[in-house]
């Protein structure tokens, strides 16, 4: 066979070893900002006027003067050595198999296979230094990787993380971080320090799932960055009212649209079933258990025979669906009351001034308050529901979207006169709406429903990819893939 045929094949095999991806793609076109989590913080590395932070697998750009975030790029491989080249204004980290050169100013990324473990990179205007296992020599010109001897002394390095350099700045005794009693249900655990850089004037400090702080050395002010939710795992997305929030094994995470947006937080020692905000108190299920938590302080409601699926309200009751049917409580008691019209799983349960809508295991019901009677609405299991143009529109247990037009009022039990339409589109895993479009996570991007022209139409301005959740909180759309969060702007949604 001949010999050029076989080193083909090859090369495209050692491209693909070291082919990395990064979201999103091209910073001029790509309209979309990914959400990181409040991952481990494993290096920190600053310009003039910025701060670049690696957590989990991310790369975090921070304007220095305000700490807000500006650029956050997400590769889906292991990254952990931040370093910025001065001479260049460029940003090298390691991973695995190579080094990724990343332009700050384009967004572009070039990577070199590389396979020493990295303990540290340094810059001349001349050349970059690596330090491994062995010395090397990296020409940025020609991108040539050498090794060599020794080192020049001039040399302007950035190292990986040493545990010991903690020590040399006393004020951060005693070298690990707690939440205080509002932000945790477990305040005394420690959260330990994983990343330091010290630019002279300020230390920042990186930590695993603590954020990252920055103190003035002079006057020791604190200032903390929490630029994320808890974790992106087995994530669930909730809105209440006009802010949304992430549910996951951590906790609660939740951020505020209106002014500036900040986050949020409150951590569960337990995992969380669902949650509800009463008296500014936190109501949460925790398997078959709904439980008041106050700060530190957990005082039990009630306890149910089975495992709470979904809860609701509105001014007289608390609304718990279970995995044997519905129940509601009285506020400000905490006796519960067997109140629906079948002993099957209750997915969710939706209030209005006027009837209460129940998605169940094979059915979906609504109670009219006027009558008190309970009505059969649609012969499916629902799972979602949601309100546009004055309509209502559900989500079946088969991932299918309903549309609710009631014609007039039945006088029947379990029986509606009504006009339902199954909407085309499969494969849709939630719903939301901003008042007057239906927005869909579906196998194939977000997609949205316009009861005027009864279209389907894709946000093009997002990957076309699976997402499990959407929310749209104020003029933002929210979307869940995985374990990559992602957010568009509305005015981008075309």
């Amino acid at each position: 066979m001949n010999k050029k045929y076989i080193i083909i094949p090859l090369l495209l095999f050692n491209l693909n070893i070291f082919a990395i991806e990064i979201y999103p793609r091209n910073i001029f076109l790509d309209r979309y900002e990914l959400i990181p989590p409040l991952g481990f913080v494993k290096s920190i590395a600053v310009s003039m006027d910025k701060l670049f932070a690696i957590s989990d697998n991310y790369l975090l750009i921070f304007a220095k003067h305000n700490l807000e975030l500006i650029r956050t790029t997400y590769f889906n491989q292991e990254i952990s050595l931040v370093a910025y080249d001065p001479f260049y204004d460029e940003v090298y980290i390691s991973s695995v198999n190579c080094i990724i050169r990343y332009n700050v100013n384009l967004g572009s990324v070039r990577e070199y296979p590389f396979s020493d473990v990295i303990g540290g990179i340094g810059f001349t205007r001349d050349r970059v230094y690596i330090q491994g296992q062995k010395k090397y020599s990296f020409d940025r010109m020609e991108g040539n990787i050498e090794q060599v001897s020794n080192f020049p002394d001039n040399v302007i390095w950035q190292r990986a993380f040493d545990k010991r350099q903690v020590t040399n700045y006393k004020f951060l005794t005693p070298y690990y971080y707690q939440d205080d009693f509002t932000k945790s249900n477990d305040p005394f655990y420690r959260y330990e320090i994983t990343a330091l850089c010290d630019d002279g004037i300020h230390l920042y400090v990186g930590t695993n799932q603590f954020g990252i702080l920055r103190y003035n050395k002079v006057s020791l002010q604190q200032e903390r960055i929490v630029y994320g939710p808890l974790t992106t795992n087995n994530l669930r997305l909730k809105k209440i009212g006009d802010s949304y929030y992430f549910i996951s094994q951590n906790g609660i995470s939740s951020l505020k649209p209106h002014g500036k947006k900040t986050w949020e937080y409150f951590r569960l020692r337990n995992n969380l079933g669902d949650f509800l905000i009463f008296n500014n108190e936190l109501i949460v299920s925790i398997e078959n258990q709904l439980t008041r938590i106050n700060g530190a302080v957990s005082t039990p409601i009630a306890h149910f025979n089975d495992a709470i699926i979904s809860l609701n309200l509105d001014e007289a009751s608390i609304y718990i669906g279970t995995n044997n049917g519905l129940y509601r409580i009285l506020k400000e008691t905490s006796e519960p009351l067997e109140f629906g019209p079948e002993r099957y799983p209750v997915y969710v349960i939706y209030p209005t001034s006027t009837q209460i809508f129940v998605g169940g295991e094979f059915a979906l019901y609504r109670f009219d308050r006027n009558m008190k009677q309970w009505y059969q609405v649609v012969p499916y299991g629902v799972k979602d529901i949601c309100e546009a143009d004055s309509k209502f529109y559900f989500l079946t247990l088969g991932n299918q979207l309903v549309q609710y037009l009631p014609v007039c009022d039945s006088i029947s039990l379990f029986s509606d006169s009504i006009n339902v339409v199954l909407l085309p589109f499969f494969n849709i895993y939630d719903i939301d709406s901003d008042g007057r479009v239906i927005y869909c996570a579906t196998s194939s991007g977000i997609n949205y429903f316009d009861p005027e022209t009864h279209l389907y139409n894709p946000v093009y301005n997002l990957p076309r990819i699976r997402y499990n959740y959407v929310v749209i909180a104020d003029q933002d759309i929210i979307a869940v893939s995985g374990r990559v969060i992602y957010r568009l702007p509305l005015k981008y949604r075309n």
